[in-house]
């Protein structure tokens, strides 16, 4: 039996198994100094340390998917055999200091604020999920290759592809929204 199945995923007639990516979150915060709900706008333009392309934002996602797999090698073929996906991803986000003298109006019109933005920013987040998911699926499916140099070749083309078709997502997201 167990031999049976070595040859099976040798020849490749058993699909690999697909995992979820795993997935790291760090957060950064910029601080703002409200005095009162009208200032809070003011404020987060002011404070804000996040500028793409000229404009300020409010609020911001970065990911990067890694990936890594092993193959198999023969005398005239490579094949993928697993696949590890990782999402990295840190948000940057406004946040008013616990000890800043503010009104229960003001800081409750921020905390409102503050979860619509983390809700938007998590969009983001899953633009780079799905990346990674879509970067494993494709790797484990790729064909054998008669050198593991063109294997790699390959897989890190389409991968780097996969990652620019999700940060065009992002931008449509953001151009949308």
């Amino acid at each position: 039996m167990k031999y049976w199945l070595l040859v099976c995923l040798l020849f490749g007639t058993i699909p690999p198994a697909q995992a979820e990516p795993g997935v790291e979150i760090q957060y950064k915060y910029y601080w703002i100094y409200p005095n009162n709900k009208q200032d809070l706008g003011k404020e987060l333009d002011r404070q804000s340390p996040i500028i793409f392309k000229g404009k300020k934002y409010r609020g911001y996602t970065q990911w990067r998917v890694n990936w890594n797999y092993r193959w198999w090698e023969t005398a005239n073929s490579c094949k993928i055999t697993t696949v590890k996906t990782t999402l990295n991803v840190t948000y940057t986000l406004p946040k008013i200091p616990d000890n800043h003298p503010v009104n229960t109006q003001t800081r409750q019109a921020f905390n409102r604020y503050f979860q619509a933005l983390f809700n938007h920013e998590k969009n983001h987040k899953q633009s780079g999920l799905l990346a990674a998911r879509e970067i494993e699926k494709m790797l484990l499916n790729l064909p054998s290759f008669p050198s593991c140099s063109q294997l790699e070749t390959t897989a890190t083309q389409r991968g780097n592809t996969l990652i620019q078709k999700y940060r065009q997502r992002d931008i449509e997201y953001d151009r949308l929204t």
